[in-house]
């Protein structure tokens, strides 16, 4: 279970104003031929990056850009692939057009503080993760406080990623990605019984990686229960036989 930073969707919009001025919703007959085709490719775009291929993604999203040049969600899925492809000067003008377009969209500010996060810029990371936790009813908040407490936490602020990831599992504590981060913020801090609880849950709920595992031995090793470690020890070899943890579990390498 990698300890990753989580990217977002799209921004998403519904509405247009009229001529007096007046916020309306759209139709069909509101959107353009050339909204259409970006719009289209901007969805073969968004499927292209999720298979790794940059190259073809890149190319399909440039021609939604060229086609509606105030797509901010064409712009932030432009900067989420030169981040991907490593291009920091691209895909943070990417990220600063589609904010200049959709200053509120919260999508795009997780994206962007994804961004500052992986470029060492936390205190700017943090400021744009909270701009987007504090927009009204948005809808993905587990995901931008886990995001956060990992860019906390990467940063040496280990108390206020705890308080992120805590807050993350008050509102979806069967998620296993903030158990396991939270599992790993006790067994850091030596609260091992607590570790063996959130990392308990995750199995608990039929999910079980070489990490998992290997932290739940951890734990049951330092809180002298041979039992229980030796019945962990069992699923990792035999589940994850080749994994480094079952590697290290054979040696007893308790420190890894």
């Amino acid at each position: 279970m990698a300890l990753l930073l989580m990217v977002g969707g799209c921004a998403g919009g519904s509405s247009a104003r009229n001529a007096s001025g007046a916020t309306d919703l759209l139709t069909e007959s509101d959107v353009s031929p050339d909204q259409k085709r970006a719009l289209l490719r901007l969805e073969l775009a968004g499927g292209y990056f999720s298979k790794g291929q940059n190259l073809v993604a890149l190319d399909e999203v440039k021609q939604a850009i060229a086609l509606n040049p105030n797509s901010a969600d064409a712009l932030s899925l432009r900067g989420l692939i030169y981040t991907r492809m490593g291009e920091a000067d691209f895909a943070e003008d990417s990220f600063k057009r589609a904010l200049a377009i959709a200053p509120s969209a919260a999508a795009i500010q997780h994206n962007y503080g994804v961004f500052l996060c992986q470029q060492g810029r936390s205190s700017d990371a943090e400021k744009m993760f909270t701009k987007a936790l504090a927009v009204p009813g948005y809808s993905e908040r587990v995901k931008t406080l886990t995001t956060l407490g990992l860019c906390q936490r990467k940063a040496g602020a280990f108390a206020e990623g705890r308080k992120s990831l805590l807050r993350a599992y008050e509102i979806d504590p069967a998620n296993p990605l903030v158990g396991f981060n939270l599992a790993l913020t006790m067994a850091e801090s030596g609260e091992w019984l607590r570790a063996q609880f959130y990392v308990g849950r995750i199995h608990a709920a039929g999910i079980r990686t070489p990490e998992s595992l290997w932290l739940a031995i951890k734990a049951e090793q330092r809180l002298g229960d041979s039992t229980a470690m030796a019945q962990l020890g069992a699923q990792l070899r035999a589940q994850f036989p080749i994994s480094p943890q079952a590697q290290w579990y054979e040696r007893k390498a308790f420190d890894e």
